[in-house]
C-alpha cells in the first residue's frame, strides 16, 4: 500500500542553494525528504484508544533500492506534467538522491517551467511548509518489515505505540509540499488508521495468546513440579517405612537370638545340675 509521510521544513531543511560563481540566481534545491529514527505525526487520529507514531529505522532504505527505483520530485505528490520538477531513474537523472546513515538527501536543479518558477518563489517567501515522500513498506512481515511497540507513555489519555518500519520495498516520489499530507479529513488517513488499528489488534491478540500460553506453561510446570515433589515425598516415605520395617525385623531377630541364647544357657544349667546330683 502506497503511503506518504510529511517532513516539516525545520527537519527536511529544504533550501535553495546559493548561486554559483557567474550565476545571477540559483535554481538548485536541496532537502532531506526522508529522516531515520525520528517520530512521525500521529498516524491514527481517529482512534479513541491509542496514538501511533512511526519511526523509520536506519537500514529500512538501502542503496540498492535507490539505484533500482524510479523516483519523481514533484509538487504536492502530483504526477501531472506541470508539477514534475525532476526525476531519478535507477540512480540517474535530474534528481540526485543520496543515502546517509540518518537520512536520504535530495538535490535537483529545477526546470524553467511555470510551476517550478512558482515553487522557487514560494520557497524564497517561506510559504513552503516542508517535504513529503511516498513509499511502500513490507507491513506483512512483522519481524523484518514492520513491527509495533507499545510504550509506557500516554498522551491525551491514549496509549502511545511506535510503528517501526524496518524495510521499505518501494520508493515512488519526494515532494515539495505546501501543506502537511495528514489532513484529518483525508480518506487515505482514515484507511491507514484503520489498517494500523487492525495491526495493533493483531499484536494485542498475539500478546494475549503469548500470555495465555505462558500461563499454561507455568501451570504445567507448577503441576509437574508438584507431581515431582509428590513422587519424591512418597519415595521418601516409602524408604522410611522400609527402613523402619528393616529395623523392626532386625530388632525381632535380635530378641529371638537373645531368647534362644537364654534357653540354651538354661538347658546347660539344668544338665550341670542333673550331672552333679548323680
Amino acid at each position: 500500500m502506497k503511503q506518504t509521510r510529511f517532513i516539516p521544513i525545520e527537519t527536511c531543511c529544504l533550501q535553495l542553494r546559493e548561486p554559483q560563481e557567474g550565476q545571477t540566481e540559483s535554481r538548485t534545491v536541496k532537502g532531506t525528504p526522508i529522516v531515520f529514527g525520528v517520530r512521525s505525526v500521529n498516524l491514527t487520529p481517529y482512534s479513541d484508544e491509542h496514538e501511533v507514531y512511526e519511526v523509520l529505522e536506519p537500514g529500512c532504505i538501502t542503496n540498492d533500492l535507490l539505484m533500482s527505483s524510479d523516483v519523481i520530485l514533484n509538487l504536492n505528490h502530483s504526477n501531472l506534467v506541470p508539477d514534475v520538477l525532476g526525476r531519478c531513474r535507477n540512480g540517474k537523472g535530474t534528481l540526485a538522491l543520496e543515502l546517509h546513515e540518518n537520512n536520504v538527501e535530495c538535490e535537483c536543479n529545477l526546470p524553467h517551467t511555470n510551476n517550478a518558477n512558482d515553487a522557487l518563489e514560494l520557497m524564497k517567501r517561506g510559504d513552503i511548509t516542508g517535504m513529503s515522500f511516498a513509499f511502500e513498506d513490507d507491513y506483512k512481515d512483522s519481524e523484518n518489515g514492520v513491527s509495533y511497540e507499545r510504550t509506557n507513555e500516554t498522551h491525551n489519555g491514549k496509549e502511545v505505540w511506535i510503528r517501526h518500519v524496518k524495510r521499505i520495498i518501494g520508493l515512488y516520489d519526494v515532494a515539495i509540499v505546501t501543506h502537511p499530507a495528514y489532513e484529518q479529513t483525508s480518506v487515505a488517513v482514515r484507511e491507514q488508521s484503520e489498517r494500523i488499528d487492525k495491526a495493533i489488534e493483531e499484536c494485542l491478540k498475539r500478546e494475549k495468546n503469548d500470555k495465555e500460553g505462558q500461563k499454561q506453561r507455568e501451570e504445567a510446570e507448577r503441576k509437574a513440579k508438584e507431581e515431582q515433589e509428590r513422587k519424591e515425598r512418597e519415595a521418601k516415605e516409602k524408604a522410611e517405612r522400609e527402613a523402619q520395617e528393616q529395623r523392626q525385623l532386625e530388632e525381632q531377630e535380635q530378641r529371638f537370638r537373645e531368647q534362644r541364647a537364654l534357653r540354651l544357657r538354661a538347658q546347660r544349667l539344668r544338665r550341670e545340675i542333673d550331672f552333679e546330683s548323680l
